[in-house]
């Protein structure tokens, strides 16, 4: 399977960097809501997260369509190296710096005040927003560049999610697609048996890992980055805990548990029910583009900074989100991912929607379908 098969663009078009921008409307979009309810006491305003993230754009994404274009070989490389584009992923990060703290604030606020309600409202919404920052620190944390990697960290040290980083790299990219992966979905298993398993897996993979690269070091050892996370997070929170009181400790952990599920119902779509093959001799085969399903719509790739080009990044992990190839021969999910995360919550829908395209992709491909 090749990425050249799909249509390229010679030259680069005047919309290029402005869809690239678009990738700050969901920092900015969840910021905006966030100052609007800190401004005027509507809490009831935190009921437009889901709104927005269920209905307003997949509909959006079915009405703007798909984009099936790749920029050209030659242009690949001035893309590549274009400021603008590790500029707006540094924008996004500032901005979901500022709204995970206002969030914080807010439900503080709304925690001493007595408005349970609204106060676990806004930690289940807002997380919902700022969730998505994980998309920012995935891109940024496969980078060659040492600050890139740095403001991974801190980021994902802001909702708790330090070890994600360590696990995604060495771990995921290496056992897509099998039974050591806890990110990969299997064939039949529902999201929800699914989180549990990805969470809980996916911790103890990073310990492992951590505790392999220490080399024999204590885990407790001060070389030990997890800790340092973990850490970092604990002292990121402790200004807000300390304002409001040791009550807030459940809304954090349940702002930040609601973030970690938005990377949990990504990786839940972007690989359900695609195995890889064995050989005779129990020999693995690689990656191929076939081992991802992608979904070529033009908005939410554009808010996903690519991500939904999944088969290309897995095949080039370094690869920068502006240059990510797609291909008319890949497979497609049914919708973008909020769409798509929309269907993987009702399973029966999922199943009656993939379960087909899965069998369907084993026939074409003579695939190895991941069973439970």
């Amino acid at each position: 399977m090749s990425f050249s098969t799909a249509p390229n663009f010679e030259n680069l078009p005047s919309w290029f960097k402005l869809r690239a921008a678009i990738g700050l409307l969901l920092p900015l979009s969840g910021l905006i809501v966030l100052v609007y309810v800190f401004i005027t006491k509507l809490n009831w305003m935190v009921l437009g997260f889901p709104f927005i993230n269920y209905v307003a754009v997949p509909i959006a994404d079915l009405l703007l369509g798909r984009d099936r274009k790749n920029p050209s070989p030659e242009l690949i490389e001035t893309l590549e190296g274009a400021p603008y584009y590790r500029a707006l992923l540094y924008i996004a990060s500032a901005l979901y710096v500022v709204s995970i703290g206002l969030t914080l604030w807010l439900i503080g606020q709304l925690y001493t005040s007595g408005s349970w309600g609204w106060a676990i409202a806004l930690t289940l919404g807002a997380a919902l927003y700022n969730g998505s920052m994980i998309l920012v620190a995935h891109e940024l944390g496969h980078g060659h560049n040492k600050l890139d990697r740095n403001i991974a960290r801190w980021l994902l040290m802001m909702i708790g999610y330090g070890h994600f980083t360590l696990e995604h790299n060495a771990g995921h990219h290496t056992h897509v697609g099998t039974d050591k992966d806890p990110a990969s979905a299997r064939f039949g298993e529902n999201f929800y048996a699914f989180a549990w398993r990805e969470l809980t897996g996916a911790l103890g993979s990073a310990i492992n890992l951590e505790i392999r690269r220490l080399k024999g070091s204590s885990f407790l050892s001060p070389k030990n980055k997890l800790l340092k996370s973990w850490a970092g997070s604990a002292l990121l929170c402790s200004p807000f805990i300390w304002l409001f009181g040791l009550g807030l400790i459940p809304l954090i952990c349940i702002h930040h548990l609601g973030c970690w599920l938005m990377l949990t119902k990504a990786n839940y779509v972007e690989h359900y029910g695609l195995g890889r093959q064995q050989d005779d001799q129990g020999r693995l085969e690689s990656v191929r583009p076939h081992h991802s399903w992608n979904s070529d719509y033009w908005l939410t790739n554009a808010l996903a900074f690519n991500l939904q080009r999944h088969s290309d990044h897995h095949i080039n992990a370094s690869r920068k989100y502006q240059i990510l190839r797609t291909s008319d021969q890949l497979p497609q999910l049914p919708a973008g991912y909020p769409g798509s995360f929309l269907l993987a919550l009702i399973p029966p829908l999922w199943f009656l929607v993939m379960n087909p395209k899965v069998e369907a992709w084993a026939n074409e491909y003579r695939g190895h379908i991941h069973r439970r």
